[in-house]
């Protein structure tokens, strides 16, 4: 579902998977519109935090609960609001009934999250001991894959919480086939389904490997995507059955050349790579049954050492 323009899913009802997501947020919409026609003043969507994994569709989802309120979306980039007064400037340029959009919220350092509550609560910015801005009624929507991260004041002023999960293998089937549809690429049924496979529920990774099929496909002149080109491209890429690049690849291999528990700090010595890019891709391993982990290290599962045994082969 991420990283689907707004020309591919326009509104809810094209929306594929995250279904308790969509009901509640069809139902808040409903809401808003029965409200905002009892009112004369300019009211907003309530605040509204999206929660999970990378690439499960919280920034599509915000395009488009703010495209069926009609609302104004500004977007910031959570990590580049250093200050309180770089939050005072986002909440400044809000309308009544626009939309802030904060990736990544979490990473707000304390300081500006105690602003942007403060904010929420009161609708007012306090610029000064003499100076305070009224704010318009606006929505603030915040996206997060590390929700323990934010404080709990800063949870708590949020009127909507909705964790997003990874895909089931059926949503990601109609999720490939929808946006190839849209697109007028042409895909083989048997290469839809090796693409879901491979995706590990994640919408934006599926949209990843169907572009690169595309390109496979078109660099020899072909307008239909094939299984035959589905598997050239992971030839190229270096991707296996699992959807694993050879970076990911490497990290299982490390597991399996350890002897017992290895811990984060050796494993990112040997892969030359920081311990947050590792620990972003160890959780699908975990949610795959590759890998287990303890206070002592990492290891492989049975499962694990049967998917190199495979792919190795």
């Amino acid at each position: 579902m991420s990283d689907q323009s707004s020309e591919i899913i326009p509104t809810l009802n094209h929306v594929i998977g995250q279904s308790r997501a969509v009901a509640v947020l069809r139902t808040a919409i409903d809401a808003y519109f029965h409200d905002r026609s009892k009112s004369p003043e300019e009211t907003a969507f309530p605040h509204l935090l999206l929660t999970g994994p990378a690439g499960t569709g919280k920034t599509l989802l915000s395009e488009i609960v703010a495209r069926e309120c009609a609302s104004t979306l500004h977007t910031e980039l959570a990590q580049n609001i250093k200050t309180p007064e770089h939050v005072h400037g986002s909440l400044m340029m809000a309308e009544p009934g626009d939309m802030l959009f904060y990736d990544e919220v979490h990473e707000l350092p304390s300081a500006a999250q105690v602003t942007l509550y403060r904010a929420l609560e009161e609708r007012k910015l306090f610029l000064g001991k003499k100076h305070v801005v009224n704010l318009p009624s606006f929505c603030l929507i915040g996206a997060t894959t590390e929700e323990h991260l934010l404080s709990r004041s800063m949870r708590e002023r949020f009127r909507i919480h909705l964790r997003l999960t990874h895909y089931s293998d059926e949503d990601m089937l109609l999720l490939i086939r929808q946006r190839a549809r849209r697109l007028g690429w042409p895909i083989e049924d048997e290469a839809v389904g090796q693409l879901a496979t491979k995706s590990r529920g994640t919408p934006r990774l599926a949209v990843r490997l169907l572009e690169s099929a595309r390109r496979t496909a078109s660099a020899e002149q072909a307008d239909l995507i094939t299984a035959a080109h589905v598997q050239k491209m992971c030839e190229i890429e270096q991707i296996d059955s699992l959807g694993l690049d050879a970076i990911e690849q490497r990290y299982l291999q490390i597991l399996r050349e350890g002897e017992g528990p290895v811990r984060l700090n050796v494993i990112a010595t040997q892969m030359g790579l920081p311990r947050q890019s590792i620990e972003m891709f160890e959780s699908d391993f975990i949610r795959l049954g590759l890998i287990s982990k303890s206070e002592k290290g990492r290891m492989l599962t049975a499962k694990g050492f049967e998917h190199l045994a495979a792919t190795t082969e």
